[in-house]
């Protein structure tokens, strides 16, 4: 069973656990820990709010990882223009070496990028004359700009998703353990409370959450 399965499984039962105990709970109340009743009522709408955020958190982080690609692949190639340009109009190594000329560049690597495009900004900056007689203008080096400004920005939202969504899963996480700790607790002291009446304690035992199974791999053959 999926983990995300097994949470709203656990959900379910715990909502149907409150309704089963709500005749009983003045008896149930004096043998369990204050609260604890009210707080499997909280954290089974939490597991719930928790569950479709974790989801929506996933997501977001997806989106901001598509979006951090798209905007570095869009200056590996401005980059790797530039570059090409400078290095067919032969111009001198010192220059070809600042641009970053034969510099490799991983598009997957932020820091990487972020390297290439300040080398060729810089080195535009320090020989405008030179870079502008092989054909880069003004406008690509602004272009290039905008565009490092981007990523900077992508890769913020991006590691800010990562941030939450590990959060979201962690509180969701949380309370599924409280919610199966609870419904034990309130199943034993219902099987005491209810001793030599067997139909009302299979009522609450029915409501324990099933446990997950992880099949062993076969023993390898000799």
């Amino acid at each position: 069973m999926s983990l995300s399965r097994e949470m709203e499984e656990t959900r379910q039962k715990a909502e149907r656990l409150l309704k089963t105990l709500k005749p009983d709970r003045s008896r149930l109340d004096p043998r369990l820990p204050p609260g604890l009743i009210d707080g499997l009522a909280a954290d089974s709408g939490l597991l719930l709010d928790k569950a479709a955020g974790a989801g929506t958190a996933k997501t977001e982080r997806k989106s901001a990882t598509q979006d951090q690609t798209k905007v570095a692949g869009s200056i590996v190639e401005l980059v790797m223009a530039m570059r090409s340009t400078l290095k067919r109009h032969k111009l001198d190594g010192t220059i070809l070496s600042r641009a970053g000329v034969g510099k490799k560049v991983s598009v997957a690597v932020v820091k990487s990028v972020v390297e290439a495009a300040d080398d060729l900004i810089r080195t535009c900056g320090l020989y405008p004359d030179q870079v502008r007689g092989a054909g880069v203008l003004p406008a690509d080096v602004e272009r290039l700009c905008a565009l490092r400004a981007q990523l900077i920005t992508v890769d913020v939202a991006q590691e800010g998703a990562k941030v939450t969504a590990k959060e979201m899963i962690a509180a969701r996480n949380a309370a599924h353990k409280r919610v199966k700790a609870a419904i034990a607790s309130i199943v034993g002291v219902a099987e005491l409370a209810f001793v030599g009446d067997p139909e009302r304690i299979a009522a609450y035992q029915a409501h324990l959450p099933t446990r997950s199974t992880t099949r062993k791999a076969p023993a390898p053959r000799a």
